[in-house]
């Protein structure tokens, strides 16, 4: 009788404490955690994209912004300072044509009431453009009508005769044709430049 083959049938030993289904469940989770990872991974890109999107689109969006801001300022100085330019050289047409009326008038005539436009003038009063206007400009338009006012006042009050109003005034509307105007003309072009450049006419 041949002995038996112990070798070729005993199944090799199992390591205590491990099984086929332990390594298994092992392979499991481990591909469980590498799913997790690179979920969190994913989300996390995800996330710093959509924030970092936002934020150009808003920095882009505020620069646009002050851009459209920027245009609407400048268009709103440009035509408050052009029609005050224009209402101050109407007013010199009407100081030259008083000259004349008192010059050669009555007492009567300078005694009448004469008044110069104020429609722009007056209307600065509420414009939020009135305090981006130059100071000079400011200053220089309040100058003549407050002085325009008082000599004609004078005048009306015999306080001054009309040949030294005449003289006064000739003074004023000259200093205001080669000195003041010029200054506006200058500004408005300034801003009318500007605009252009951003494709903008006015």
């Amino acid at each position: 009788m041949k002995p038996t083959d112990v070798s070729s049938s005993v199944t090799p030993p199992v390591p205590a404490g491990s099984s086929s289904g332990d390594q298994q469940k092992r392979s499991k989770i481990d591909t469980s955690e590498a799913a997790k990872l690179s979920f969190w991974i994913s989300q996390f890109f995800i996330l710093i994209a959509t924030v970092l999107g936002v934020y150009l689109a808003a920095n882009q969006g505020f620069k646009q912004a002050l851009a459209y801001g920027d245009i609407q300022s400048a268009r709103n100085n440009y035509y408050l300072r052009k029609s005050l330019q224009n209402e101050m050289s109407d007013n010199l047409v009407l100081v030259r044509g008083y000259m004349q009326k008192i010059e050669k008038g009555n007492l009567a005539d300078r005694k009448a009431p004469f008044r110069l436009d104020t429609f722009v003038w007056e209307s600065l009063k509420f414009s939020n453009a009135t305090l981006e206007t130059p100071s000079d400009l400011l200053a220089e338009s309040r100058q003549f009508y407050r002085q325009v006012a008082d000599i004609q006042e004078r005048v009306a009050n015999n306080d001054y005769s009309a040949g030294h109003a005449v003289k006064l005034l000739t003074a004023l509307v000259e200093r205001m044709e080669k000195e003041v105007l010029p200054k506006f003309e200058a500004n408005v072009n300034e801003i009318k430049a500007g605009l252009k450049k951003q494709g903008i006419d006015v």
